[in-house]
């Protein structure tokens, strides 16, 4: 791995991540610490990058946000996984609100039974707690089996 020790290099590398998919500050600084001799050019590049709007916290948040929410995850597990990528909470409560978090988990549900209700309470609770590790609370999870119960 090169050691990039020119602002011009340190640019172009963290565009190149960029050009990938959005990133936090903190993720792009992390990624980039290993191959940046010195952290104040790095700290700068950064810092230029946010002025000129290429690296956005609140971009990445929504973006970051909307692919977990669609792949199944709640709004526990989501808000702890872009507190630890430098999002701030308030950032989180903003995006998330008007979320319909119960029936993010009866999909999840659902293609976790794949059309085969839960016989005992055994099922059930393995359920429930495959669903609170997904990041679902307590409230929303009990909404999306009572959902189910109707279907």
């Amino acid at each position: 791995m090169k050691i990039l020790n020119e602002p011009k290099a340190i640019r172009l590398k963290i565009m190149d991540f960029l050009s990938r998919r959005e990133h936090s500050s903190k993720e792009i600084f992390q990624k980039m610490s290993p191959r940046v001799e010195f952290k104040e050019m790095l700290e700068d590049s950064i810092d230029q990058l946010i002025q000129d709007g290429l690296i956005s916290n609140e971009r990445f948040a929504e973006s970051y946000f909307q692919s977990r929410k669609n792949r199944g995850y709640g709004p526990l597990r989501i808000k702890n996984e872009l507190k630890q990528k430098g999002v701030s909470e308030g950032l989180f409560y903003t995006i998330q609100e008007g979320t319909d978090w119960p029936s993010y988990a009866l999909k999840a549900l659902e293609k976790k039974i794949n059309g085969k209700y839960p016989d005992g309470m055994k099922e059930v609770l393995k359920l429930k707690n495959f669903l609170n590790y997904r990041g679902f609370n307590f409230q929303d999870i009990d909404k999306a089996f009572s959902m189910l119960e109707r279907e």
